[in-house]
This record gives C-alpha cells, structure tokens and sequence, in this order.
C-alpha cells in the first residue's frame, strides 16, 4: 500500500490540503482544526505513506457522521509539570491532542533536556512519524507510540498479540536526511505466505515483534490511560474513542556537542549508502531517505494518487457534497 502505485495522477499538494480541509469542514469540524488535520494527512501522504494519509479520510469522515467521534472537541490538558503533561482528546481525532502533546515535549525538552506526554480519550492518530518529526526541527530525538483498547481472544494466535502499535524514532542530522523509523509493530501474513507459514521461516522476528508491540501498548496505551477505571469517568461517551499515545523528546546537546552528533550521524548515513542494496533496490539507506526525498520532489510535481485511493476521495466528495477531485 505504502509503494508508489503503478497507476496514479499526481495531485498537487495544496489542493489535496483544500479538499481534506473542506471534508473535515463539512463533517463539523472547525476550521482550525481541520486545516491541521489537512496538513498531517497531507503530508504523510507526500512522504509515501499513503495507507495513513488521506486514503484514511473516507473513514474518519464517516465515523463523525456516524457521531462515534467528536468533530469538535474541546482538547484539555489534565496534568501538567514542567516536563509531563496529560492531554485528553475529549472523543476526537488523535491527531488533535497528540500534535499538542508533541508540541508540548520539544518545547520542555529544550528547557530541560527530556519531556515526555501521553494522549487518551481519542480515536486513531495515524502514522507516529507526524509526531516524532516535530522533533527534529528543534534538533531534538523524538519518539511517539499509539495504543488501542483490546482484549486478547483466546480464539487467535500469540502470532496477533502485538496489537499493530505504530512506533517511531526520529533522530536529525547534519546535511544528510534524519533517520526516522515509522512502522507498526505487526508481522502479518505478505499475501502469498500466512503468519503460521512465516514463522516456519522467521521465528525470531515474530517473537521480537510481539516484545516490541507489547512495550508499545503498554507505554501508548495502559500508561496513556485507555483502560481508565475511574468512576467519574465515561469512557463510551465517544464509541471511537478508544485510543491513547506517548510522545516524548531529548535535547541531545544536553548530553554532547550537537554539531559532533550530526557529523557522526551524517558520516555514518554516507558509510551506509556505500553498501550493497538490499535485494530489488537500487540505493542503500538508512529509514527516512525515502520519505525525505519523496517530500522534496512531490512537493514540486505532485503526489501520485492511485486509482482505488481516487475512489476514495470521490467517496468522501460525494459523501458530503464537495466536488470530485478525479473524474473516473
């Protein structure tokens, strides 16, 4: 899904920004925090990562219409110290609350050389990468996890129990693209082999995958509170609002010269692409190249949009009364 698509139109950027920000608009949300929402998913979309950028739009329009999450919500900050904060995303999006909470971290870890954040009561906030990048712009590390509330079933495999977390580190550099790991922790079945016949081959990456998404639940999503047992508290109030996130962020000159660091990441970054690629690429990069130079190159041509991610698009004009982007 997160290829580029053998078949696409290329969109330019800022009228995929227009068109997110006016469906969110019609679905009730206000302005401000519609062209936010526009932004992320935009641009998530303009580093490749198509399968949590604006093909996720018909869904998220659909569950505001479906009143299962708040278009409006009025986002709180419960605790807050000079380097912790809780922030409560009052039933909507959980881009709202945790581009906040990122907000929040790098500004504290500039002051005080670590900060950490966790979100609750709030629905899918997409790729963690939204919110460890803001990181880098402040030269900072940055690291986000996300959670969902889930039980086990005793019916599925241990092979499932990673729960699918996404998980990122984002680390800059000098003149070199930042590292930056955006992934989910979830090995599923590629299609032609299933999870039963993957671990035959690749035992040891299941068992790291499960340790990895274990971790991250517990951080994103029991620390976060989305099991919250509190009396007064109303956890169905929004159907969709079962999620939680930790955000956090490390001033790296607190621990050594930052420009040393960046050359040293910036030296390494060149010994990598002196590498053998890895079978059927033709470059050797570290994560977060790609993203880099899609970035760089579709902001000036466009975004390829496939043709079932233009269905999607047209879904969600006819949805909600906006004109059609694709004429298919």
């Amino acid at each position: 899904m997160n290829s580029v698509p053998t078949k696409f139109d290329r969109l330019d950027m800022n009228r995929l920004i227009t068109f997110t920000q006016q469906a969110f608009q019609k679905a009730g949300t206000n302005a401000r925090d519609a062209s936010l929402m526009a932004k992320l998913l935009v641009e998530t979309d303009l580093r490749g990562v198509f399968s949590h950028g604006t093909r996720q739009l018909d869904g998220y329009i659909q569950m505001m219409i479906d009143q299962k999450v708040n278009p409006r919500p009025n986002i709180q900050i419960e605790v807050s110290g000079q380097t912790t904060a809780v922030f409560d995303g009052d039933g909507g999006m959980g881009h709202l609350p945790s581009y906040q909470a990122a907000q929040f971290v790098v500004e504290a870890a500039k002051s005080s050389g670590i900060a950490g954040a966790v979100t609750r009561n709030h629905f899918h906030f997409g790729a963690a990468g939204k919110y460890s990048r803001l990181a880098l712009e402040q030269d900072c590390i940055g690291f986000a996890t996300s959670a969902h509330r889930f039980r086990p079933s005793k019916d599925h495999s241990i092979l499932s129990a990673s729960g699918a977390s996404p998980i990122s580190f984002a680390i800059p550099a000098g003149k070199q693209p930042p590292i930056v790991v955006d992934m989910g922790a979830y090995l599923g079945g590629s299609g032609e082999l299933s999870q039963d016949q993957l671990f035959k081959y690749i035992p040891a990456t299941f068992f790291k995958f499960i340790g990895l998404g274990a971790a991250a639940h517990m951080m994103g999503g029991f620390m976060a509170g989305i099991w919250r047992s509190d009396p007064e508290v109303n956890q169905n109030a929004w159907e969709g609002a079962n999620q939680g996130a930790f955000i956090c962020a490390i001033d790296i000159s607190r621990f050594r010269d930052l420009e040393h660091f960046k050359q040293e990441v910036d030296r390494h970054q060149k010994d990598i692409q002196q590498m053998i690629p890895a079978p059927g690429y033709d470059q050797a990069n570290l994560p977060g190249t790609l993203e880099y130079q899609r970035e760089k190159e579709w902001a000036q041509i466009g975004i390829p949009i496939g043709v079932d991610h233009q269905s999607i698009l047209n879904v969600v004009a006819n949805k909600i009364g906006l004109e059609p982007l694709f004429s298919n």
